[in-house]
């Protein structure tokens, strides 16, 4: 069964990455996610579950922008129990 989960993983990973490339913007992942931006940004302010808590923890600073690893980004949506 793990192995189906890394396979979906990687799957989803390349499905990402193919179509924002390997750092997503809060407005890509916001619009990856079905969500508002200003809805995501309140979310990762105030983390209420795991996932969310991971999305807040895998972000990168670049400059005054915030980004998001594709890899991390599908690892986290893919996880079964986290």
């Amino acid at each position: 069964m793990r192995d189906t989960d890394n396979a979906n993983g990687s799957l989803l990973e390349n499905k990402i990455t193919g179509l924002y490339g390997p750092l997503l913007s809060q407005d890509q992942l916001a619009q990856l996610l079905g969500r508002s931006a200003g809805g995501l940004r309140y979310s990762l302010c105030y983390p209420c579950d795991s996932k969310t808590q991971a999305l807040k923890e895998c972000a990168r600073r670049i400059g005054r922008r915030v980004y998001y690893p594709a890899s991390d980004v599908a690892a986290i949506i893919s996880a079964a129990d986290l």
